[in-house]
């Protein structure tokens, strides 16, 4: 969840050239010498704004090429010219890394391609994600106004300190469970913090991560009931750890992992844990 590894970015000439040139040939669009060297500009200024929007993103010169840029995207498409780049960006993760679960389908526009449509194409513009978040993400662009935001973190650029900064606020009574995470701002840059709440609420993720609270808490369910049974004493002790575990392969801000250690925290939850899986299905 949250980050990922940059791809690998092949030789820039060689995605225009096959995304604006059909397959018999022709041209759809022959970019001049100008317009391929302020591609070549507008991609390296991207890197170098670490993915973050700047006026000469879009410049002037580009303008006649623009909509053909943009229009390339549907060559990313299965069994399109460049099916190969989107198979690549897509299988380079396992779950989305906007909501942590949910199957990367889709190749979401960092910064949207209706309005920069220079990156329509770009690797390091597209990221992998569930067909949820990328339709409720849309065309947020960073700091533009009003319903935009400070924007998402960028899922390549964006570092994250290694400290935990994810919390899942928990309620437990009578067998009903409430998680609701948040975004501790304490040790946290302001935009970062922003950012992240900004993604938690845009992205609808405490409504999303309902159902997944439930599957997950009961793949648990017949660890936490043996332990409950056997040594009652240590459910604390063990979801911590488990927690601890889990933080080593998803990392320590992963929605799991700070359930596991809200979990581990709550005494009514570590007394009674039967009060929730009991009569679950472990399915």
């Amino acid at each position: 969840m949250w980050i990922l590894n940059p791809p690998e970015v092949d030789d820039p000439n060689l995605v225009l050239d096959t995304a604006l040139t059909y397959a018999n040939g022709a041209s759809v669009y022959a970019l001049t010498k100008g317009e391929r060297a302020a591609i070549h500009a507008v991609y390296a200024l991207y890197d170098a704004m670490l993915g973050q929007p700047h006026i000469d993103l879009r410049p002037a010169q580009l303008d006649g090429a623009r909509p053909s840029l943009e229009a390339a995207y549907g060559q990313i498409q299965k069994g399109a010219r460049l099916e190969k780049l989107r198979d690549h960006l897509i299988a380079a993760t396992d779950s989305c890394p906007y909501c942590g679960f949910g199957e990367p389908r889709d190749l979401d526009h960092y910064l949207p391609r209706s309005v920069y449509g220079e990156l329509a194409i770009y690797p390091h513009n597209l990221i992998p994600s569930c067909g949820s978040c990328n339709n409720a993400k849309r065309t947020v662009v960073p700091g533009m106004g009003p319903g935009h935001g400070p924007g998402l973190i960028h899922a390549y650029f964006q570092e994250l300190p290694d400290i935990d900064f994810l919390v899942a606020d928990i309620a437990f009574g009578e067998g009903a469970l409430t998680v609701r995470f948040r975004i501790d701002p304490g040790e946290l840059d302001l935009l970062l913090a922003d950012k992240l709440q900004f993604q938690l609420d845009r992205l609808k993720l405490n409504d999303r991560y309902e159902k997944q609270i439930n599957k997950f808490i009961s793949e648990q369910r017949t660890a936490l009931l043996m332990l409950h049974e056997l040594h009652p004493h240590l459910t604390s002790d063990f979801l911590g750890r488990s927690a601890l575990s889990l933080a080593k392969r998803n990392g320590r801000n992963d929605w799991r992992v700070a359930l596991l250690r809200a979990l581990s925290l709550n005494a009514d939850f570590c007394a009674e844990p039967q009060l929730y899986v009991g009569d679950r299905d472990a399915t």
